[in-house]
């Protein structure tokens, strides 16, 4: 949980569309919003993000009552290396998008 919230700690300092990043434990989540104002959820946003990640080889799972959290749940058992490819496929993904 650490690292997948530092990584999207690092993410939400370039992107303001990050609303939120937070999370208990493993279970991490990252909230996605309008003109970097949390109280303007980006359900395109996320929905094009889920979709991005998936042309790269990431499937994420989207979330939350405006429809603009991503929600990470990382295996125990991944190592890593497969941790940060997975956040390097978020992160590009998210370069492509709200640039």
């Amino acid at each position: 949980g650490e690292r997948v919230m530092a990584g999207l700690g690092e993410m939400a300092k370039k992107h303001k569309c990050i609303a939120e990043v937070r999370g208990m434990g493993a279970m991490v989540a990252m909230e996605l919003c309008k003109n970097g104002d949390p109280h303007q959820p980006d359900a395109d946003l996320t929905k094009a993000l889920a979709t991005e990640a998936a042309q790269r080889g990431l499937i994420i799972l989207t979330c939350g009552t405006y429809g603009n959290v991503v929600r990470i749940l990382v295996p125990l058992t991944a190592s890593d290396a497969i941790l940060d490819e997975g956040l390097a496929i978020i992160a590009a993904s998210l370069d492509t998008l709200a640039a």
